[in-house]
């Protein structure tokens, strides 16, 4: 799929590519999102504990040197991305998938535990007065 999509925004065939897709959240939660997969928007910097601030991050003047060029690497990496992407949106999707299975068959279960509690109550119940009959039908039996 990932590959597929590249292709057709490479040729200009589409000019956005997103997945709708599910994100796992925890069991009892999943919410549907979209994920913006091709153009690739812009990257922002993610936050680590302990790292420099972004000052002086900011006024380091390094220049980093790619070989092959910058062109070369992005272009070796841009599939990888691609798929990296395309492989979470499925697992998001899967692991929400299999959550709400199992919600669901708990659900299932209790519920089947509790009609088997009623439905022994009210056999017994039935039994109980069929029993309380078949005595009132003895006695009355014997005094007559």
């Amino acid at each position: 799929m990932a590959a597929l999509s590249r292709d057709l925004f490479l040729k200009g065939e589409v000019d956005e590519v997103r997945i709708v897709t599910s994100r796992f959240v925890n069991t009892l939660t999943q919410t549907p999102i979209s994920v913006e997969l091709l153009p690739i928007g812009e990257i922002t910097e993610v936050k680590i504990a302990g790292a420099e601030p972004e000052e002086a991050l900011a006024a380091d003047t390094t220049e980093y040197v790619f070989e092959p060029n910058p062109n070369v690497v992005l272009s070796y990496l841009l599939p990888h991305y691609l798929n990296i992407v395309t492989y979470l949106a499925m697992v998001n999707a899967k692991a929400s998938e299999q959550s709400a299975r199992m919600v669901s068959m708990k659900n299932a279960t209790d519920n089947a535990e509790t009609m088997i509690k009623d439905l022994t109550l009210e056999y017994n119940k039935m039994r109980q007065g069929f029993i309380t009959q078949e005595l009132l039908e003895i006695a009355g039996g014997q005094s007559g």
